[in-house]
Parts: structure tokens; sequence; C-alpha cells
């Protein structure tokens, strides 16, 4: 993909250039999976794609494309019929699935998201799909970036990473977007010179949603000269904080993380990145402790005086050789699983029960019998030993058909192309492998 998917564009790029650029960057041969609503930026990539596999045939690429019917509204099936006919006269398979069951009372964009995701990659497993294409553009990075400068109390142009142009949904499959440089307004001329009408969702227009509201507020200024979203330079801190890891801390029965203190005159955007990601997959979160609280926490570790603070549901106990890390064996829920069903436990490990019975996973408490290094200090191993999972059956033995692994909470669900060098290195200190491979050549 462009460098300016990632970087940010002086000038938008066109769907045609686009498209192209991003077939000939893929991995060969390729199954390529097109997210399509009907509205105008899906319906411009799949067109742009089509158009230029017909121009310039790719033998080795297949198109197909599928619309999620989230079923939040009238008249959604009847659109999912006209992108059904719009991909049949373009000889495109075209497959729909529908967001069942009952929907959320709250958080309803958040959740309709997880099950599109999850439904596309479905998908794009029985079909062998290689990769998911999606068509968000140009406005939807300023957007974003507006909505998040402004979580940070800065004003519209405060820099961030804003949308990566690859993420690696599920550990399963990657979704990219071919589209990030191009404008919507270039996409809808594009279709207008092709004949090609879209689709217009009215949630667009629903000033209930923040994204709604932020469009309204970026539509009524004048866009920026130059756009820039910190992809790359988020991807070089990614693989400084890979080797940050590699030298300084280590992990112990995926329960116990151990720093050495000489990690802590390193570069402090270094240190906090890692803290913050390191916190994360030991408190079970997507995401690190906030940035008030990870400055009080580098204050600590910096100061150099043994103690220990929580932050994330996480331990840091400094001591004076190392900074010792560990959840913090409050606050953690039981579960039951039953037969034949897989969950995340407290949003560290994953269990599957693959028995005849219902089994319980509570955190182990005193009961606790991880084998830790001998040599690390008694109070840490035993915190750390307190908040391992204990697996109890309703039958006597049936315990023993569970397994359990590691989950990573940052980058189990959503890994960013941005965050892959590093979430690859903590993959494998936690004794997993490491995450799929972009099917893209750029990386």
């Amino acid at each position: 993909m462009p460098t300016q998917a990632v970087t940010g564009a002086a000038t938008a790029r066109t769907p045609e250039a686009a498209a192209s650029d991003f077939l000939h960057s893929l991995s060969k041969p390729a199954h390529i999976l097109v997210a399509i609503s009907g509205g105008s930026d899906s319906t411009g990539l799949l067109i742009a794609l089509a158009e230029q596999l017909k121009s310039s045939p790719h033998s080795a690429i297949t198109l197909a494309a599928a619309t999620i019917d989230h079923g939040l509204r009238a008249g959604s099936t009847d659109e999912a019929l006209e992108v059904a006919a719009l991909c049949a006269l373009h000889g495109i398979p075209h497959f729909v699935r529908r967001w069942e069951g009952e929907k959320p009372k709250s958080g309803i964009m958040a959740a309709a998201r997880e099950a599109r995701y999850g439904l596309l990659a479905d998908l794009a497993s029985e079909i062998s799909a290689d990769v998911i294409v999606t068509a968000h553009t140009l406005d939807d990075q300023r957007e974003t970036m507006a909505m998040r400068a402004a979580r940070r109390g800065e004003g519209g142009d405060g820099m961030g990473t804003g949308i990566a142009d690859a993420v690696l949904f599920d550990r399963r499959i990657w979704i990219a977007r071919p589209f990030l440089a191009c404008r919507r307004m270039d996409i809808r001329a594009y279709l207008e010179r092709h004949g090609v009408s879209w689709l217009d969702d009215p949630s667009n227009e629903d000033s209930r949603f923040e994204r709604v509201r932020t469009r309204m507020r970026l539509a009524r200024e004048p866009a920026p000269a130059l756009f820039v979203d910190g992809g790359a330079n988020r991807a070089a801190l990614s693989a400084k904080a890979a080797s940050w890891l590699d030298d300084y801390a280590a992990i112990h029965a995926n329960a116990l993380c151990v720093i050495d203190r000489a990690a802590f005159s390193s570069d402090e955007t270094v240190v906090v990145y890692s803290l913050s990601y390191l916190a994360a997959a030991f408190g079970g979160k997507a995401y690190g402790p906030g940035r008030g609280q990870m400055e009080r926490i580098l204050d600590f570790v910096t100061t150099g005086s043994p103690g220990r603070r929580t932050a994330g549901g996480v331990v840091f106990d400094l001591r004076r050789d190392a900074l010792y890390l560990m959840r913090e064996s409050r606050n953690i829920e039981p579960l039951t699983l039953m037969p034949g069903a897989r969950a995340i436990w407290d949003g560290r490990f994953e269990v599957v029960n693959p028995g005849r019975a219902p089994v319980h996973v509570q955190a182990a408490g005193a009961e606790g019998a991880a084998f830790l290094p001998p040599d690390l200090p008694r109070g840490a191993a035993q915190r750390a030993r307190a908040a391992m999972p204990l697996i109890e059956a309703d039958k006597a033995n049936m315990a023993a058909d569970v397994t359990i692994s590691p989950y990573l909470a940052p980058f189990d669900r959503f890994l960013t192309r941005f965050d892959l060098t590093f979430a690859d290195r903590l993959s494998v200190a936690f004794g997993r492998e490491a995450y799929r491979r972009l099917p893209l050549s750029v990386i």
C-alpha cells in the first residue's frame, strides 16, 4: 500500500490509483473479500478494484463481495438485494450475512462493528479469502483524528495514529483499507463517471452519533493543507519497543513480568509504550492505563524508591533489582464454561472446554501453583500465582480436557500493523506463535 495511507497525504489519491497500487502490493495468489454496504465509499472500492482487474488482468487475483445486514432499520434487507444486483451485473460473487440476536441498548455502533467484522471473518474463512478490504476514506481519517484529539483535550488538528491502513482481526485475517488516502468527493465523482449509483444510509445524518456530529462540524471548517496521522512514527516506535522487550524484560509462566532497572534509562517514549502494553496484557484490557496513570507510574519507577503501585488492575512492584508486573488478585470474576464452549477469562486466558461437563474458572488465590523460578521475590511470586486460573469441574477428572492459553487483550482482537513488531515479540514471550503475516508486499 502507498506510504500516504499510513503517514498522510498532502494530495489525495484517486480511486483508480489507490486500487491499482493495492492490487500490485498484494501477495499472489489472492482472493479479496470486499465489504460493501451500498454506500458511495464501498461501492466505489468494489468498482475500482473490478475495473482495475479488467484493464490490467491479474489472473492470480479474484474478487468476492459481502454485505452485512445489521437489521437495525427498515429497508436494510432491500438494500442488500440492490448490492447483490450490482455485483451480479459485474460478475462478482456476493454474499449476505445478517447480524442476528438481541441488540444492545447502548454502545450499538461498537457492537455492530464487532458483529460486522466477526461475520466478515467467518465468511472469509468459508470462501478461503486471503484479505478483507473496507472502504475507509481520508474523510473518515480526518473525523477519527478530530475525535481522538478532542478526547485528549487538544484541537482538531492534534497528532495521533488515526485509522490504520491494515488491521489483523481476531488473529485470523487482515483487513486492509486501500482508500484511506482517497476523498469521498473523488470517489463519488469516479462513480458518476462510470454511471454507477449508490445508497445513502440515513444513520449518516443522525446527530446522536459522535462521528456524525464531528462530520458536521468539520464540514464547516477548511480542510487542513497537510494531513499527517503519525502511523510511520508509530511503526518505528513499535520496533524500538520490541528491542526494548528483548533486552530488558522476561515473562515467567504467563503470570509475572520482570523488567530490569536499566530499562528505565531508555527513551521515555519507548518505556511508556512498552509499559502501557505490558500493563494492558497483564491486566486483561484492550488498552493500557490512561495518560495520567502512566505518568504517575513512570514517575514511580524512575524515582528508584522500592514500593508498589496499582494501575489498570496490574501491580507494579518495584524492587532494587527490577520492576515486577503481575495481575492484581482482586476483582477477578469467575467463569462457568459449558461443554463445547470457548471463552476469555479475565481478559487474559482463552479457555476451551471440549469435555462433557461444565467447568468453573476462578482465580487460584492461595491454591496457585504456577511454576516460577525460585530466585524471584516470594511476595511477587505469590501475588502472581494467586491471579492465575484455577479450573474446577462438576465431575471428577473432567477438568483434564480443558485447554488454557494466553490471550493478549490489546492485540488478539484488533491489531494494527503499526504495532505488529512489538505484538509479535510479546506473543512469542508469552509462548505463542507470532501473528499472521500481512498479505501485502509493503511490509
